[in-house]
């Protein structure tokens, strides 16, 4: 992983404050398909990050488990 990392970014439709991160060349957790998440957009970690997003973390997140969870701050 790099610098220039790009996540797909998926929102909790009943808590929307909660996200799910998942690297654009990574497939996407089988939780994250069901009807409680909708796609939000895309993070690049060269642009500025939304408050809660820690691109170290994520990368942590994406070797242990495949998707890195955060909570928007400002949601």
């Amino acid at each position: 992983m790099s610098a220039l990392d790009a996540y797909s970014v998926f929102c909790r439709k009943h808590k929307p404050g909660v996200r799910c991160a998942v690297l654009q060349d990574w497939p996407v957790p089988d939780f994250v398909r069901g009807d409680a998440w909708d796609y939000v957009g895309t993070i690049y970690t060269t642009d500025p990050l939304p408050l809660g997003f820690k691109p170290k973390a994520a990368r942590e997140g994406m070797e242990r488990n495949g998707y890195y969870l955060f909570q928007v701050l400002n949601a």
